[in-house]
């Protein structure tokens, strides 16, 4: 099991990365945006989905957050197009952040602000 890290008051756990080309785009915590993302056969590229659990701890005070990023074994950084909403509804969630990388690529973190946890490990 992966060892969380706490960035402004919210404890977050990566739970799994995985492949696919059609996903959700909704935002952490999940509410009204239901865009998805899809890659086009002919593209070269896949979707990375890192899934988090994210519990809000009683030090947390609303402030927009950074937007998750995710890197390759060069330190590559990929942006996500998913951002995090209002966390004041809920004691903890689940949420899935997506990037848009080419296929078969290592990929060796995912960051949010300072937080930085290792993802190599879930890579089959």
């Amino acid at each position: 099991m992966q060892t969380p890290g706490v960035e402004n008051g919210l404890e977050i756990i990566v739970k799994s990365l995985e492949r696919a080309v059609n996903v959700s785009l909704q935002d952490c915590p999940p509410g009204d945006n239901i865009v998805r993302g899809v890659i086009r056969p002919s593209e070269n590229n896949e979707f990375a989905t890192v899934s988090i659990e994210v519990k809000v701890l009683p030090s947390f005070a609303p402030v927009q957050l950074a937007k998750p990023v995710l890197y390759d074994e060069a330190d590559k950084p990929y942006k996500t197009a998913q951002s995090f909403g209002d966390f004041n509804r809920e004691p903890s969630y689940s949420c899935s952040f997506s990037f848009r990388v080419p296929k078969g690529t290592k990929l060796s973190r995912f960051a949010i602000g300072d937080a930085s946890f290792d993802v190599a490990s879930f890579e089959k």
